[in-house]
């Protein structure tokens, strides 16, 4: 990679600590571990907490306020319970005991808004800093107890999204703001990207159907990868880039789920190849072909500490050239006529997901390696192969387990034939890059990013950028 200038934003604020714990888990969606990992299915802090959250227990002994090994309540020491503005999981609280009463009878909502102010300092296609944003609706209906099948279960997210992104001015199949490609890339849209159905029928075995958004999926079954709302920003950071090809933003599909102890081990699916993130897309369904997918995992143990080991693979049957445009970006060389169409096109991956340090007296505080490669058929996919390796690690101060930081490198290799057909066109040149971020918790409902990324795009004719940029994400 050409030498780059690398500034490094340290910041480093200190706040009180604030612990916030939900007295009562969200309902069964797939199951309860899987809930507590994920926080786009997940519901917390639903009941008021103690203002003095923090403080040591106030017993000290059986007569101190102890009934054999159970502590007493804080009012019984003489403190009172009262929700905090700070330590409440959501700005709006329990809204009046609206959201908890929601909760009860099957249907969890979580509102949130995320803005970026995100630039190119240097390098890339043009200099510039833009301001944009996304706000997601979440809602996860319950069908148990809201009368329907035992097992059953929604989930409906619908996205707006405003102002601008640096996707363009990065260069091409730089990706720097994998968030802000929903629902369409570059354009001001609200629409429902994802509606999935799932009926459960065994802890360890489901079925599903219906509008899959790719990063909520992706998300669910591996949730430290953050939708690019609260993780890495670069969506070569977050997934294996050639699958863009064979799958696009949103899609309708359908398929059989295996689960472990609450997480997603083992996926059979065929889902649509034409993107329906603004569309119902059913009235082309399947028209243009379709796209297998198999997924397996297995989980293991390394020092005592999870981890697992994982294959992904997919196949479409639609036609296409390298050129194609996707759903996600523009393809370089866009009115070059490629030598011939070819029908199918495969993708197979392994993915690395491996804690490599976990706090023993704190299961929110641990360091996280994770490593995703894949390989393509080059012909018509413009990728041959890609991989990155990543660092994240959650509450690695001691006094702020809800900070998270990351520091992660990716590799991108372009086809051949890719290359050779728009030699003289445009020079076309393999992308790398690096992205360092820190989140910092303000509060629970109130997070902070910096961002700093370095790449170099597939236009050799481009300079190496580096882009810096900040990222709140406020949950209502």
């Amino acid at each position: 990679m050409k030498s780059g200038v690398i500034s490094v934003v340290l910041l480093s604020i200190s706040l009180a600590c604030v612990s916030v714990r939900a007295d009562e888990p969200a309902p069964l969606l797939i199951s309860e571990a899987a809930l507590e990992g994920n926080d786009l299915l997940n519901d917390s802090a639903l009941t008021p907490i103690s203002h003095l959250a923090g403080q040591e227990a106030c017993c000290e002994s059986t007569d101190g306020g102890c009934l054999g090994d159970e502590c007493v309540g804080a009012t019984d020491c003489g403190y009172e319970c009262s929700e905090s503005l700070f330590s409440r999981q959501y700005l709006t609280g329990d809204l009046f005991g609206a959201r908890s009463g929601l909760a009860e009878h099957g249907v969890l909502a979580d509102i949130q808004l995320t803005q970026f102010y995100q630039g190119v300092a240097s390098g890339g296609r043009r200099r510039t800093f833009l301001y944009g944003g996304k706000a997601d609706y979440m809602f996860t209906f319950q069908g148990e107890q809201l009368g329907l099948n035992k097992g059953f279960s929604a989930i409906l997210h619908a996205e707006s999204r405003f102002g601008s992104d640096i996707n363009g001015a990065a260069g091409a199949l730089g990706f720097p703001n994998s968030n802000m490609f929903y629902p369409l890339p570059g354009q001001h849209e609200t629409a429902i990207t994802g509606l999935m159905f799932m009926q459960a029928l065994s802890e360890n075995f489901a079925l599903t159907a219906g509008k899959y958004n790719l990063l909520d999926l992706w998300n669910m079954i591996y949730p430290n990868t953050g939708r690019g709302i609260n993780g890495f920003m670069n969506l070569s950071m977050i997934a294996p880039t050639p699958i863009i090809r064979t799958t696009n933003l949103s899609i309708n599909g359908a398929g059989a789920m295996g689960l472990h102890e609450g997480q997603i081990q083992s996926a059979l699916m065929v889902y649509d190849t034409t993107n329906s993130s603004t569309t119902a897309g059913l009235d082309d369904l399947f028209d243009q072909g379709a796209v297998v997918l198999g997924y397996g995992r297995i989980f293991t143990e390394w020092r005592g500490l999870p981890g697992s080991h994982a294959l992904l693979g997919n196949w479409s049957s639609r036609t296409y050239t390298s050129v194609d445009p996707t759903s996600w970006t523009v393809i370089p060389g866009q009115g070059v006529v490629a030598a011939g169409q070819q029908t199918g096109s495969w993708t197979i991956s392994y993915i690395l997901d491996q804690v490599v340090w976990a706090d023993c007296c704190n299961d929110k505080r641990d360091v996280r390696l994770m490593s995703q490669w894949m390989i393509a058929d080059g012909d018509p996919n413009p990728y041959r192969w890609s991989g990155n390796i990543a660092l994240q690690a959650n509450g690695l101060f001691a006094c702020r387990e809800q900070d998270s930081l990351g520091i992660g490198y990716f590799y991108n290799e372009l086809s051949s034939d890719f290359k050779s057909l728009l030699n003289g066109v445009v020079p076309i040149r393999n992308t790398q890059g690096v992205e360092l971020y820190y989140n910092m918790a303000w509060t629970p409902w109130f997070h902070v990013t910096a961002d700093l990324q370095v790449l170099e795009d597939a236009n050799a004719n481009d300079d190496t950028s580096v882009m810096p940029g900040l990222r709140a994400n406020l949950r209502f």
